[in-house]
């Protein structure tokens, strides 16, 4: 549950995953875009490292070029559905795959770490345990609950983020995407170097 005593900082860090387990489980709907567009997101001066500051900036940037939110909906679900669903889908966001072992040993083991923690992130999403939206849920959740918790799940399980955000990166030339993928890297490297786990 979320604590009466989440720091500043917790809050952010949990506003932030949230942010982008929504944008990886779905493609934004108007609604969503206009709020990302004009609602308050962090300073990207306040953000302790250079990629989660530019993920920042350029999400802000991407941000004031948006004038239709219906339409920018839509032009992000075709780069969504051309990145991540397919029917040949550009990317896996999957753990099993970037261990090298599609939805095999890896998804099992991120099963028994949910359990292993007591968590249930994100009953409401569709995806398999090992899908980056689902672990981001996960450290939304441990962020607000239980730092030693997290630090488990970030020494065993993080590591795949910044590979992921790389191959984001090289694969789309959409700016909110391109932002979503610093924002992703800079986040996890910042939040394992903070818990104090090496990567």
């Amino acid at each position: 549950m979320h604590s009466e005593d989440t720091s500043p900082e917790d809050a952010t860090l949990a506003q932030l995953y949230d942010l982008l387990s929504g944008v990886l489980s779905d493609p934004p709907d108007a609604a969503t875009v206009e709020a990302l567009s004009t609602g308050p997101l962090p300073e990207p001066d306040i953000a302790p490292n250079d990629q989660l500051r530019a993920g920042l900036e350029a999400l802000a940037e991407w941000g004031e070029t948006v004038t239709d939110p219906e339409a920018e909906a839509d032009r992000l679900a075709a780069e969504f559905t051309r990145l991540f669903v397919g029917p040949r889908p550009k990317l896996q966001i999957h753990e099993s795959y970037y261990e090298d072992d599609f939805l095999g040993e890896p998804l099992a083991a991120v099963t028994q770490t949910f359990k292993q923690l007591g968590i249930a992130p994100a009953p409401d999403l569709k995806e398999e345990a090992d899908h980056a939206a689902v672990e981001l849920a996960a450290l939304r959740e441990l962020t607000l609950e239980n730092a030693d918790r997290k630090r488990v799940f970030l020494s065993e399980h993080g590591e795949w983020f910044v590979e992921l955000a790389a191959d984001i990166k090289e694969t789309t030339d959409e700016p909110f995407y391109e932002a979503v993928a610093d924002i992703v890297a800079g986040l996890i490297v910042f939040d394992a170097q903070r818990e104090g786990v090496r990567q």
